[in-house]
């Protein structure tokens, strides 16, 4: 029998039953990619398997899932399952920052724990650097999500394809009312992501909820994980390459932008991106969060028969 321990974290939450729910697993050692799938299918959300790491260079690893597929990255389980280990003392953070080196589909990424002074645990995740690809015509992506091409520009920047870890395509939005609106054409918005073999696409709108934040956002990847994600680290860190690339911004050694997400899916989540320049150029985009554990379990089956129906 086969006693294997879990834990629920809201990611982007300083408090429970707020931000992005990840499943985190703290001893996947001994499971199989099969369990792995079985698991994540189990839980209906996003999960990340804690293993030791396979490079010298690193002090951890983690594979992350959903209930689609293998990602090589996912920020919102990073910041889950650093809080996760967190709490229960794998890793003690201090006030001056407790370096970590994660190993992931996506390289190998520097992590820095922060003991706040609330006694939160702040986890800043440094996403790989931005690649910026083509343009894409407004036309076709308003075609998928059936809205006005005129509503998909900012001044006279559009579509345009990026990665910071996960390839989309982001999206300047300049009406409150269409960003807000109900996207309910996933497979259209599929044929989009696959036509430009591209994992999402991610909208964005300076035209805020709250006054704290600087930009609304929504992402979409219904081929990859869930329709629309409540907060979505590498998307928002290719939202604020898009802003610093295009000028949306003012130009600055040392840029923060605050991203507020989920309120369509009633779940309002918020993060922080820190953008460091040298001369106009990016030099790094770190995903700064915390996260609250909510529950904790374990799965009971016998491997054997597990194995068996499959």
């Amino acid at each position: 029998m086969a006693i294997i321990p879990f834990h629920i974290v809201d990611a982007f939450a300083e408090r429970p039953f707020t931000g992005n729910p990840a499943a985190i697993i703290p001893n996947a050692a001994t499971l199989t990619e099969t369990e792995m799938l079985q698991i994540t299918d189990e839980l209906s959300m996003e999960a990340g398997f804690v293993l030791p790491p396979e490079s010298t260079n690193a002090d951890v690893r983690l594979r992350f899932f959903t209930k689609r597929r293998e990602a090589i990255l996912s920020g919102h389980v990073v910041i889950a399952a650093f809080a996760s280990m967190a709490d229960r003392g794998f890793y003690k953070p201090h006030a001056d920052g407790l370096e970590v080196r994660l190993e992931t589909g996506a390289g190998i990424l520097p992590v820095t724990l922060t003991a706040g002074e609330d006694g939160r645990t702040w986890i800043t995740l440094r996403l790989p650097d931005p690649r910026f690809g083509e343009p894409v015509p407004a036309g076709e992506v308003a075609a998928a999500l059936d809205l006005p091409a005129e509503y998909l520009r900012i001044g006279d920047h559009g579509p345009h394809r990026v990665s910071c870890g996960f390839d989309q395509i982001i999206v300047p939005v300049n009406d409150r009312n269409a960003i807000r609106g109900v996207f309910r054409d996933m497979e259209r918005i599929g044929e989009l992501t696959d036509r430009r073999g591209v994992g999402g696409i991610t909208l964005f709108c300076p035209d805020t909820y709250s006054s704290e934040a600087d930009f609304h956002c929504r992402f979409f990847h219904p081929r990859v994980g869930a329709d629309e994600d409540l907060a979505s680290g590498t998307s928002l860190g290719a939202v604020a390459a898009y802003l610093v690339e295009h000028g949306l911004v003012p130009h600055m050694d040392k840029l923060n932008v605050v991203t507020e997400q989920g309120h369509s899916l009633g779940r309002p989540t918020r993060a922080e991106i820190q953008v460091t320049c040298d001369d106009g150029r990016i030099t790094a985009i770190d995903l700064v969060a915390t996260g609250a554990v909510v529950m904790r379990g374990s799965f009971h089956f016998n491997r054997r028969a597990v194995l068996a129906a499959y």
